[in-house]
């Protein structure tokens, strides 16, 4: 009997127990229930009041432009990446150095083609100042090239002189001879000398005029006749034979026009230096 007892009371205090969790419990799935009930109705229920509701549309609204800035943070990113385009572009000014140094080479290809186009132009343009610009009198470097234009120069005072000057002068007879005189500007012995020096040395000039003219009353005279050859001295070329620092010679080969179909003829032609230039130390009638 009192064991009996004994297990209805523990039955019944678990009965109590178990009631009084099974109360503890129904408040509070009631009260949830009843909260929830309060959050999902009273968002209905007060829709009204609860201008929030146009509010969460508003705030559902702003998502929506949250997401218009969102696009930005997707172009952000892009952004980003122009960010990593933007050191790029410092790179750029890498190669701008290379396109600067691509200038710098431009100028070498102009000096490769105004130096292959040029070095032409610049090789014959020695040669053209050569043969105008220099002064065969004033000839300070001799070679078997710039030997020709003196030759040439003392060639056309030779005839100057020997033909009596600008135009032939009064006629007159001395010693059974007929003689004219010399024009004005190489009249005297000291005009033709100095005409000649510029050409010829002054031992060359006084033998030439020693030998073909005469002085009468203080005026030049010639025998009244006419010189020269057919020799074409500007088609002739120079070797030089001799060479010493002051003192040259060169053999020239000249040939007569082609009509005449005669041999070229060789004759030497000795130089000297006169203070800076080089002159003809052979007198003119030994050439010419």
């Amino acid at each position: 009997m009192k064991i009996n007892t004994k297990l209805s009371a523990l039955c019944v205090a678990a009965t109590l127990l178990s009631a009084a969790q099974v109360a503890a419990a129904a408040p509070a799935v009631t009260s949830p229930a009843n909260a929830a009930q309060p959050n999902v109705a009273s968002p209905s229920a007060t829709v009204p009041t609860q201008v929030p509701a146009p509010a969460a549309s508003a705030s559902v609204a702003t998502p929506a432009p949250a997401q218009a800035p969102s696009v930005p943070a997707t172009t952000a990113p892009a952004a980003g990446s122009v960010q990593a385009a933007t050191p790029a572009t410092p790179s750029a000014p890498a190669p701008r150095p290379s396109a600067s140094v691509a200038p710098a080479a431009a100028p070498s290809v102009p000096s490769t083609a105004k130096p292959s186009k040029p070095q032409q132009p610049s090789t014959s343009a020695p040669a053209a100042a050569t043969a105008t610009s220099v002064n065969p009198t004033q000839l300070d470097k001799l070679n078997h090239e710039s030997a020709i234009p003196l030759v040439l120069e003392a060639q056309s005072r030779y005839q100057y002189a020997i033909s009596g000057g600008k135009s032939l002068g009064q006629a007159f007879q001395l010693n059974g001879k007929s003689y004219r005189y010399l024009s004005e500007d190489i009249g005297t012995k000291t005009k033709l000398i100095n005409y000649l020096t510029q050409a010829y040395t002054k031992q060359a000039s006084e033998q030439f005029v020693g030998k073909f003219f005469v002085e009468v009353n203080g005026r030049l005279a010639q025998l009244n006749a006419d010189g020269g050859n057919l020799l074409e001295f500007s088609r002739a070329t120079a070797k030089m034979v001799t060479m010493t620092p002051v003192k040259r010679s060169y053999l020239l080969t000249v040939p007569y026009p082609a009509e005449t179909k005669q041999a070229n003829e060789k004759i030497t032609v000795n130089f000297e230096k006169v203070g800076s230039y080089w002159k003809i130390s052979s007198a003119p009638h030994v050439i010419f």
